[in-house]
């Protein structure tokens, strides 16, 4: 008798296709640009700081997926670069621009039985956003990645529930991505951006998430919240306290909405991944890699050290992502 070994499947890697590289190269974004510098491609969009340089293999996904499949994944959910979300655009380029991506997804991920795409969607116009997340779906995306800082709305803002409503009709799980419209001098020298900032910004936003009671008003909305949540979970009891005692301004259960979320493996420590599934369960931890980023060398073995159960380390490596993403 054959035993056949669980899916191991990323929903964490960064991808930029090479045609939306040569349709900005050829101007058809105008608030886009791009050029290539010696440390690599350098995109800018209006009224943001230009982007770090784009390491090459952000536009080689054949080593993407070599090196996942190294390290023992079966499938690859391919998502943006969260660099190029786009959020400073004016809405009808923001459209085009998030249509363009998707569709550059979807094709580079045609035909290949271990790759999925993610879309990303212009998510400071909501309604836009959640018209582009139908379009995204019937494109094959099986899901979206957005980011944190958005011009002039906080993730607690009612103007999002369309968004969030799209995504629990279309069974569509939204990946929440810390991102920085600018990045504040504190975090710029010593790599602190990387290094605390961006967990930093994830908690924020989550926390802001939970407070709205969008979690509870949409029950079939998924949300996975990349890096592990940040410090979202640490600060779990601080999260509720904070709300006891007057100041989060909602009525809504901040407890059972922080027990809606899901969160990937993405926290480097095995530790801290084992803490991560005893505070919320094996069942709401997904695996992520960052790829092509260096955080997570070894993200399938991080998941083997963290001295889980046998059926824990099957749901967090693929179990869970089947479930939520529809792929059984």
């Amino acid at each position: 008798m054959t035993t056949v070994r669980p899916s191991v499947i990323d929903v964490h890697l960064h991808f930029i296709p090479a045609d939306l590289v040569s349709a900005v190269q050829r101007s058809v974004f105008p608030g886009v640009g791009a050029s290539r510098l010696e440390a690599g491609l350098v995109f800018t969009f209006a009224d943001m700081a230009p982007c770090p340089p784009a390491q090459p293999a952000l536009l080689n996904l054949p080593q993407l997926v070599e090196r996942g499949a190294a390290e023992g994944v079966d499938l690859h959910l391919v998502g943006p670069w969260t660099d190029l979300l786009g959020y400073t655009l004016a809405a009808a380029e923001a459209a085009a621009w998030t249509r363009a991506y998707n569709q550059s997804l979807a094709a580079a991920c045609a035909g290949r039985a271990d790759l999925l795409p993610l879309a990303t969607i212009p998510l400071p116009y909501p309604g836009l956003a959640a018209s582009e997340l139908e379009a995204a779906s019937k494109l094959g995306c099986r899901g979206a990645v957005v980011g944190t800082d958005l011009p002039g709305i906080d993730f607690d803002s009612p103007q999002l529930d369309p968004v969030w409503e799209a995504a629990a009709e279309l069974r569509m799980p939204i990946i929440v991505h810390p991102t920085f419209l600018s990045v504040p001098p504190r975090l710029q020298p010593r790599g602190l951006k990387n290094a605390v900032g961006r967990a930093g910004e994830a908690t924020v936003a989550l926390t802001r998430l939970v407070y709205s009671g969008a979690l509870l008003r949409h029950p079939e909305l998924s949300v996975i919240a990349a890096l592990g949540g940040g410090g979202l979970i640490p600060l779990t009891r601080r999260i509720i306290r904070n709300h006891e005692l007057g100041w989060s301004q909602t009525d809504s259960d901040v407890a059972a909405s922080l027990g809606r979320l899901y969160f990937d493996t993405c926290g480097i420590d095995p530790a801290y991944l084992r803490f991560l599934v005893t505070q919320v369960g094996a069942s709401r931890v997904l695996l992520g890699s960052d790829y092509p980023f260096p955080w997570e060398p070894h993200p399938v073995d991080k998941v083997k050290q963290a001295g889980l159960a046998s059926e824990e380390a099957a749901a967090v490596l693929g179990g869970n992502a089947q479930r939520l993403f529809g792929l059984n």
